[in-house]
């Protein structure tokens, strides 16, 4: 049988340090606990979570900011995909657009998504408009392609459309009664988006009650019921007609400031008939025109507003009766008559009201508009006070342990250097050293030899 010694069980030996430190120690220990709470309550008492915001730029706002570097901002949000066919609406809050593409990279490629980090609209404009009006059915659409380029982060092309019906509850008040709009001054019904809905909607009922009395105007049910017509925006021949961008006004400023030129083709515009047939008219383009030109400027008005470009030809929001009889046609022709024989325009009455001051915006408001969506952020949220508790109390004892076992070696080090004799050995030996060498030397000053192993043992 083969006995495996076992290890004995040892303690470490102690001795009294031998300068009067207790009131220093005590107070460095307090002072290092003092220290070691606070700084472990934020290192160990706060965990991440996940939350939406909708600022990219988001950055946590604790108290101990003040002592640590500041998060950069963009650094605690993950980016935003915009991918082709998602439906979006800037934080202005008009209207909703789809995406309808993202333009070709510069390898050649044209990806179907694209990351976004809250960069402002300011490179975007109205690049393209269509309107089409039902006689039939009383309806008409206006459709506006907003196209995001010159240099901006986001070379992609967005559009939007607004409907009218038959339905319009032929309201009578005006544009100026209800264009008193403040963030937070007015009830719901009279929000931004509620007005310029209004304004859209008398420019598309505008255009389909002109289509219709154009179509009853002619004998035998032979006029169009139904048109169909597209237009560029050109507010000038020497830059892309998109491109009265905020960022791009600054080099063309005329476009802030010049009525939009919005060049409807009548030799494109398509006429149906009630069957959804074909009608050849000649001549008959141009009495649509005012009623078209009109709905468009409106909707370039209206989208332009939305992303931000307060421009003074804006009609909207600075309804001057020059720019507003500049802009906007009071009549329409119906059968190549005078235009005081013509039929009145609505949104003509709305926005030449005498009431009529122009939109009321924000500070908010009057700067670009960015993509309104949530990204996900992370952020330090307070832990339970059970967890709390122990997660302080667990880092401060750690902590403390170690710097109390630096402390010790130091002191060590420092008691062998002072007292290199005394220090290497403990309180009860180094007193049974000094008792021994005291009966040596009464022993020697006597005959006989002294047992020192019994001395040791009485010891």
């Amino acid at each position: 049988m083969v006995n495996i010694p076992l290890p004995r069980f040892s303690y470490p030996i102690t001795r009294d340090v031998q300068w009067r430190m207790e009131p220093f120690v005590y107070l460095v220990a307090l002072l290092a606990i003092g220290i070691l709470i606070p700084l472990n309550y934020a290192l160990t008492g706060y965990q991440t979570v996940t939350m939406s915001n909708s600022n990219y730029n988001y950055v946590p706002d604790h108290w101990y900011n003040s002592f640590t570097r500041r998060p950069k901002p963009g650094s605690h949000c993950d980016k935003y995909m915009l991918n082709v066919g998602d439906t979006l609406v800037t934080s202005t809050g008009i209207l909703t657009y789809q995406l309808a593409a993202v333009l070709v990279s510069g390898n050649g490629t044209s990806p179907s998504s694209l990351p976004y980090t809250g960069t402002t609209l300011a490179g975007c404009d109205v690049s393209y408009m269509s309107a089409t009006a039902d006689a039939r059915l009383r309806t008409s659409t206006i459709v506006a392609g907003v196209a995001c380029t010159n240099g901006t982060a986001y070379p992609v092309i967005f559009s939007t459309s607004f409907n009218s019906a038959s339905y319009y509850d032929g309201s009578s008040s005006t544009f100026g009664v209800k264009a008193n709009y403040q963030v937070g001054g007015l009830s719901a019904v009279n929000s931004l988006s509620y007005i310029v809905s209004y304004i859209l909607d008398d420019a598309g009922r505008d255009l389909f009650d002109h289509v219709g009395s154009i179509y009853t105007s002619m004998p035998n049910n032979a006029g169009p019921a139904i048109i169909s017509v597209s237009a560029a925006i050109t507010p000038g021949s020497d830059y892309p007609p998109w491109w009265c961008s905020v960022v791009a006004s600054t080099a063309n400023p005329s476009c802030m400031t010049d009525v939009p030129d919005i060049s409807v083709n009548t030799t494109d515009l398509t006429l149906l008939d009630l069957n959804g047939e074909p009608v050849t008219i000649i001549g008959l383009g141009s009495n649509y025109t005012g009623a078209i030109t009109n709905a468009m400027q409106a909707m370039l008005a209206a989208v332009r507003l939305d992303l931000g470009n307060i421009f003074p030809n804006n009609i909207l929001v600075n309804p001057t009766p020059d720019l507003i009889n500049n802009t906007i046609e009071q009549k329409f022709i119906v059968d190549n008559a005078t235009d005081a024989d013509g039929s009145a325009s609505i949104l003509y009455q709305d926005l030449a009201g005498p009431d009529s001051t122009g939109l009321t915006l924000s500070d908010e408001e009057k700067e670009p508009s960015t993509i309104a969506v949530e990204y996900q952020c992370r952020t330090e949220q307070l832990k339970s006070p059970g967890s709390l508790l122990v997660a302080v109390a667990v880092a401060t004892l750690t902590f403390f342990k170690a710097g109390w076992a630096v402390f010790l070696l130091a002191l060590t080090f420092w008691a062998r250097r002072a007292q290199p004799e005394e220090c290497q050995s403990c309180a009860a030996h180094q007193a049974l050293e000094a008792r021994m060498r005291e009966v040596e030397h009464r022993l020697s000053l006597s005959p006989g030899t002294p047992d020192l192993g019994r001395l040791e043992k009485e010891g």
